[in-house]
């Protein structure tokens, strides 16, 4: 009996712990996610609440960064990869106000599908993103029915020692045998379901890293088109899934007008992002992107811009522990120790109103804060987040004190570019400062 108890236990254990691999379609199952996008001239933060089966509703969230100009418009509609479409809903949003549209989408079937999500005012721009999500199959966890058995046999046993009193002596002693292997099978089954970090394993697959991306971009009168294509075969990429809150980040430094872009293009279809000439001045950029790939981790790509037209110059980087006056805040920058390369330094940015510590932080992306590193001689490039947890809420909360810390180790020495990005009062300040690593 207790062989068989132990046997049977480790079954049910390993069925349990048997991995399942995520879908390959950006967004699955598993709570809500949140994607911040930039489409057409309108910023948006989309949220997905994803559910499992179908027939099912998907929720939409969608909240712009500014109001309308006038009336606007949100439309959202709904395609799968297999050919179905549900029936587009649109949502008239008075003038000046800037609401969260939320929007529930019949689904029909399982499988891959595109959200399409569209934002329109009276400058008649319209911004268009496809956000990929999947609905997977419903599946019944694999310890419900063996959890029902183990309860029926426990009321089973209770059963017969209170209607059967005068039950012979071996009835009683088959019934407590049964009592304490229904409760051990109850309680095991119950310690796997309750705790899922539990886990055996068992010469079970890994997922694999995918190939590498290539890129090709091109500029039209309009927009910037990125092309992504799988490395091995050339066909579009189309597993992006997000990172950080968004499906692709983009920085472009003109180091000549001391401009830094970081902007997040809109998935337009499969392996194509494209984002407005508007959030790009005219100037010649080194530019970066970022993409991760399911099970793969992140990719940076690199490629040159030119945007046509007369460059504006922006101020010069500032120094460390030196004050900079920006966007109507007091920042500074200060570093907790000498900056040598190849070991770990707080870098913390303070940010005062009026003379006054500005009553908090909101996070962008997720994060408190946000860095981006370049030597000038163009070889070393990092992006690095401020320290602390990340919050993937649609509306994160303020955070309270008015300074952010980075940690970074500079791999060589030389001299390095930094902005420092955070978000205040629904304003992104973009800290330029420059620093001078030793060697070690």
């Amino acid at each position: 009996m207790h062989r068989s108890l132990v046997g049977l236990i480790c079954f049910v254990v390993l069925m349990h712990c048997t991995p399942s691999f995520a879908s390959a379609h950006g967004l699955v199952a598993g709570g809500s996610r949140v994607l911040e996008v930039d489409a057409g001239i309108h910023q948006l933060r989309i949220e997905a609440i994803i559910p499992t089966g179908a027939p099912t509703t998907l929720t939409i969230k969608i909240l712009p960064n500014a109001p309308f100009v006038g009336v606007g418009t949100v439309t959202v509609a709904a395609r799968s990869l297999s050919g179905v479409q549900e029936a587009p809903q649109r949502v008239t949003i008075p003038a000046g106000l800037v609401p969260i549209t939320v929007v529930d989408m019949p689904i029909t079937t399982t499988g891959a599908w595109d959200i399409e999500v569209t934002v329109d005012d009276e400058r008649r721009q319209p911004g268009t993103v496809l956000v990929p999500v999947m609905i997977q199959e419903a599946v019944v966890p694999v310890t419900t029915i063996p959890l029902f058995v183990g309860f029926g046999l426990m009321a089973l046993v209770l059963g017969v020692q209170v209607l059967w009193v005068t039950a012979p002596a071996w009835v009683g002693m088959v019934s407590r045998t049964l009592m304490i292997v229904s409760l051990t099978f109850v309680l095991a089954l119950g310690l796997v379901s309750a705790i899922p970090n539990i886990r055996l394993e068992w010469n079970t697959p890994t997922p694999q890293p995918l190939p590498f991306i290539t890129q090709h971009t091109r500029l039209t009168d309009t927009e910037l088109q990125i092309r992504l294509y799988d490395g091995s075969t050339g066909l579009p990429v189309d597993d992006v899934v997000p990172h950080h809150n968004a499906l692709m980040h983009t920085v472009c430094i003109d180091e000549r007008n001391n401009a830094l872009v970081h902007v997040h293009p809109a998935r337009s279809a499969a392996g194509l992002f494209v984002l407005s000439r508007v959030w790009i001045p005219a100037g010649t950029y080194a530019c970066r992107i970022e993409t991760e790939r399911i099970n793969s981790g992140s990719t940076i790509a690199s490629f040159d811009l030119t945007i046509p037209g007369t460059a504006t110059r922006y101020p010069s980087p500032g120094s460390l522990d030196v004050p900079q006056a920006i966007d109507g805040y007091e920042v500074r920058v200060q570093a907790q120790q000498s900056i040598v390369a190849g070991v770990p330094v707080s870098l913390n940015v303070s940010i005062l109103r009026g003379g006054e510590p500005i009553n908090g932080i909101q996070p962008w992306l997720g994060m408190r804060g946000h860095l981006i590193v370049r030597s000038t001689d163009t070889q070393l490039y990092g992006h690095v987040h401020a320290v602390g947890t990340m919050d993937e809420a649609f509306q994160p909360a303020i955070q309270p004190g008015n300074t952010v810390t980075f940690v970074y180790a500079f791999p060589q020495p030389g001299s390095y570019t930094l902005w420092f990005q955070v978000r205040t009062d629904g304003t992104i300040l973009t800290i330029p400062v420059t620093v001078d690593v030793e060697g070690a």
